[in-house]
């Protein structure tokens, strides 16, 4: 699945919010917009962390990071947490993909 697939429904079920797709219409109002402003969030960052365009985007691996990312934004929503590190999964998947802290070939 490509990042730009994603939905709001896809959130509810990665952090088991729901177990099945049609299980969406049933959620309170507050947890479908916890799951959208999530999504819109994470693919923020992710986009923000790596220089890529989600939009256009086919990497697969991105489109997990997203996930992730979304699912600890729904479970941490306070200012302080416990543990303050990034997951080294979705981490990892960014670096790898990371193209804006590679320089440009005017700058070398």
């Amino acid at each position: 699945m490509k990042p730009s697939e994603l939905t709001a429904e896809d959130i509810a079920v990665f952090t088991r919010k729901i177990m099945d797709k049609a299980d969406y219409a049933k959620l309170p109002d507050s947890e479908k917009a916890d799951c959208t402003a999530a999504l819109a969030a994470s693919k923020g960052y992710v986009s923000a962390y790596t220089g890529l365009d989600l939009g256009t985007s086919v990497l697969e691996d991105i489109t997990y990071a997203v996930c992730v990312i979304a699912a600890e934004m729904i479970d941490s929503r306070q200012m302080t947490v416990q543990y303050a590190t990034e997951n080294p999964t979705a981490k990892q998947i960014m670096d790898l993909h990371s193209m804006n802290l590679l320089p440009t070939p005017d700058i070398v």
